[in-house]
């Protein structure tokens, strides 16, 4: 059942990669209309976390915001289904990197690199990285449970040069690759919410205390890596901007958390400057801090 499921949606999803743009987007505002007038897909979610994150704002203002990022989850589902069949030069004019030159240099300075990003404007074009530098690119990835979906989640970030690699097999893999000396830029999403079991920091991120990842740090140090950040912009419906900014090229010398904080930081900054463009429907806040700190006393 599951393998059906998969080959009907994949030559949906062909089919739909053949529509002009305007078209795509029409098909967008309807999915939006039925996702959020007529589902309500996570509406209790999002409309949580916006209040908590923005007290400052009215109702009417929270309402307004919710309506734009439904509006812009609705153009990633598009997106992402029909960018799996597009050729390469099709997707160059979906985004365009700013500062490569900076991944240069520290590929000639012979340096691994980390490149964060987040859950934030579209951040799976960044599978382009592996045609626009030297470095070999490796996806870090969470297996789905569907394996038919999987390999077509893999598929969709390989096809252009990467590796997709499990997040528990990186470490293991990025000690093989600098024992044979080949550079890698490590492709990470640092916003995700951590198991319960594994959480080890917290911060104040969005007004509220919350608990995030701090494994880039730890392979950062341990690896040696310059860890930089990719911010993604969204110039208007289907077309990025992405530059990227050095967050620490001297991992070692760095305070404990202090490589967390400072990813933390930009994007809490990137996410206030245009609210709407971030994942508001994923339950971010489920592991509760005064709960949490209750049963580790």
């Amino acid at each position: 059942m599951k393998y059906i499921a998969y080959i009907i949606t994949i030559a949906f999803l062909r089919l739909f990669a053949l529509l002009p743009r305007p078209i795509l987007y029409l098909k967008s505002d309807f999915l939006c209309f039925i996702l959020y007038n007529i589902i309500g897909y996570r509406k209790k979610i999002t409309t949580t976390n916006l209040r908590n994150s923005f007290p400052e704002l009215s109702q009417k203002e929270i309402v307004s915001l919710r309506k734009k990022f439904y509006h812009h989850l609705t153009d990633l589902f598009i997106e992402n289904a029909v960018m799996l069949f597009y050729p390469r030069s099709k997707m160059e004019k979906m985004i365009t990197f700013s500062n490569l030159e900076l991944l240069h240099e520290y590929y000639n300075r012979g340096r691994d690199l980390i490149v964060l990003s987040a859950h934030y404007n579209n951040w799976e074009l960044s599978s382009l990285l592996a045609h626009s530098q030297d470095y070999l690119v490796i996806a870090v990835y969470k297996p789905l449970k569907n394996k038919y979906f999987d390999q077509l989640y893999i598929k969709a970030r390989t096809r252009f040069g990467a590796a997709a690699i499990p997040m528990k097999r990186i470490g293991r893999e990025l000690f093989d690759y600098k024992n044979n000396n080949i550079l890698t830029l490590t492709g990470m999403i640092g916003d995700q919410r951590p198991m319960r079991r594994h959480i080890q920091y917290w911060t104040n991120f969005l007004n509220q205390k919350t608990a995030v990842l701090t494994g880039t740090e730890k392979l950062a140090r341990k690896f040696n890596s310059v860890v930089i950040y990719m911010k993604v912009h969204k110039i208007q419906r289907g077309k990025y901007i992405a530059e990227f900014e050095l967050i620490t090229d001297n991992p070692s010398e760095t305070a404990p958390n202090e490589i967390t904080e400072k990813y933390t930081r930009i994007l809490e900054k990137m996410i206030m400057d245009e609210p709407a463009y971030w994942l508001w429907s994923h339950n971010r806040w489920k592991v509760n801090y005064e709960e949490w700190i209750k049963e580790h006393n």
